[in-house]
């Protein structure tokens, strides 16, 4: 008989203490659950709330070029429409200095127009009512006046179908490319290609000096690239880069699987 009962406290005991290790362990699984579910809900916060703070870093940035459009619309355009009237009186009044005015003539007339593509360029309202390929085209044509460098345009005739904030966002990210391979890449072409019957794509390419990718992301000279593919996976497109030293660049901006 009291060997019967040794042996119900042993099992007795032992079910407690496994019954007591098992509670252990499920408070430290819930325990560490929640502690998963708190990191990714952090996370998530945090993803989220830099989505809002891009988007309305890029809202003010579109409003102060909208305000920058109208202004040289408004004013710098009424200026040298007034200048072109000047010049206009000076050659009914003095007929014999027409060849004299003649090169400042056609300056005026360069730089009028130069200053309403800049203006249009600017402006997001007018990309959103001529379309995205509409304005790369002219954004092209602008460029090549300044006679700097060959721009060579390739598309398929075809408007990409896109957001608003997708095609103000490809748009100022090709503007930017283009800036800066005029700037850094000592290119002497830059090719341009835009496809959009079956999926979007923006291509740009030059034959310039290219660049160590890897390296400069690690010097912190990468700035400008990680802002790009910030602002690109903002309005979900894909910016891919493709360069060597010595070998050019190539950069993509196409529309995710999502």
């Amino acid at each position: 008989m009291f060997d019967n009962d040794i042996a119900f406290t042993i099992v007795v005991t032992t079910l407690l203490i496994l019954l007591l290790i098992a509670g252990v362990i499920i408070t430290i699984f819930l325990a560490n659950r929640r502690h998963v579910q708190q990191e990714v809900k952090m996370a998530l916060m945090q993803t989220n709330y830099e989505k809002e703070l891009r988007a309305a870093e890029n809202e003010v940035q579109e409003h102060t070029l909208n305000s920058i459009s109208r202004e040289l619309h408004d004013n710098i355009g009424q200026l040298l429409t007034l200048m072109r009237i000047q010049i206009e009186q000076e050659k009914l009044d003095r007929p014999e200095i027409l060849p004299n005015l003649a090169p400042v003539d056609a300056t005026l007339t360069d730089t009028i127009q130069q200053v309403r593509l800049l203006s249009h360029s600017l402006n997001s309202d007018v990309l959103e009512q001529k379309g995205l390929l509409q304005m790369v085209e002219q954004e092209a044509n602008r460029l090549r006046q300044f006679k700097r460098i060959a721009i060579h345009l390739q598309h398929d005739e075809t408007e990409p179908i896109l957001t608003k904030d997708q095609r103000i966002m490809a748009f100022r990210i090709f503007q930017e490319l283009l800036n800066n391979m005029l700037k850094h890449a000592k290119a002497k072409n830059i090719h341009v290609q835009v496809q959009a019957k079956e999926k979007f794509s923006l291509l740009l390419s030059d034959d310039g000096l290219g660049f160590d990718l890897a390296e400069t992301m690690r010097s912190g000279g990468g700035a400008g690239i990680k802002n790009m593919t910030k602002r690109a996976a903002l309005a979900n497109l894909h910016f891919h880069i493709d360069t060597a030293v010595g070998k050019g660049s190539t950069f993509t901006l196409s529309e995710t699987n999502i």
